[in-house]
């Protein structure tokens, strides 16, 4: 595909929005808190109700805020020991790109108004849990962009983040959001879903190899010889959207 044809797809990918094309239902998840069992000997598991919201503009405040936490305690550690390091000031001029675009997995308030604990397990008042609005249990950033900037072939979208809170790891919500962002790549005609992953983040490459069929891509440096390709301590993960002739 020339560059001219790759351009023009990213550009009308940028200005459609077939996020509100999907079905209600499919928005709707039932966030599992605690499990308990019963004096039947059934497991009486307690959830909350939570939304899949679409942002394509700058996240508010209060969103932002909660997804840089999230990513700070999950991801802060694999950083700093990586060739990349941590810098929350470059992540938080990241997510307010113009590009930036994000899923985020929001629990109303009044969901936790008559609970004795927030989502990580801490005492909460009602007093205090209704001052605050919407709760952030997990998100996705990701953009339309360029398969390679320097010889790109194909307009994909390039998933820079996935996050889910602790506490709702291994709720099914992370396989739920890929599966929204390939959806969402293929009615916008991208080619690829785009990934990066540290090698050291086993359960993340567990989770996209394995659950999610991606691949290890053509450009990830891993491809490539020499010394510093060989040593990088990273993986670029993809999934081809392209229906390969038999």
């Amino acid at each position: 595909m020339k560059l001219q044809h790759i351009q023009q797809a990213i550009s009308e990918a940028k200005n459609q929005d077939h996020f509100t094309s999907l079905p209600p239902s499919f928005l709707k998840v039932d966030i599992p808190l605690s499990c308990s069992r019963s004096k039947s000997g059934q497991d009486d598991i307690e959830s909350i109700p939570a939304s899949i919201e679409h942002i394509t503009t700058s996240l508010p405040p209060t969103i932002l805020d909660q997804c840089l936490i999230i990513f700070e305690e999950n991801m802060g550690d694999l950083y700093r020991q990586s060739s990349w390091g941590l810098d929350m000031r470059e992540k938080r001029k990241e997510f307010l790109h113009p590009d930036a675009r994000f899923l985020i997995v929001l629990a109303e308030d009044n969901s936790f108004n008559t609970r004795k604990s927030d989502i990580n397990g801490s005492p909460v008042s009602q007093s205090t849990s209704a001052k605050s609005e919407q709760t952030v249990l997990g998100f996705v950033h990701y953009r339309f962009e360029l398969d390679d900037e320097d010889d790109p072939i194909a307009p994909v979208s390039y998933v820079y983040e996935l996050q889910i809170r602790s506490m709702q790891q291994k709720s099914g919500l992370g396989k739920r959001l890929m599966s929204i962002i390939e959806l969402l790549a293929l009615k916008s005609r991208m080619e690829k879903v785009m990934l990066t992953v540290f090698k050291v983040n086993t359960k993340a490459m567990a989770f996209y190899l394995h659950k999610m069929k991606y691949e290890v891509d053509e450009s990830s440096p891993s491809n490539f010889q020499g010394e510093e390709n060989k040593n990088c301590d990273y993986e670029i993960l993809s999934k081809s959207l392209v229906m390969r002739s038999r």
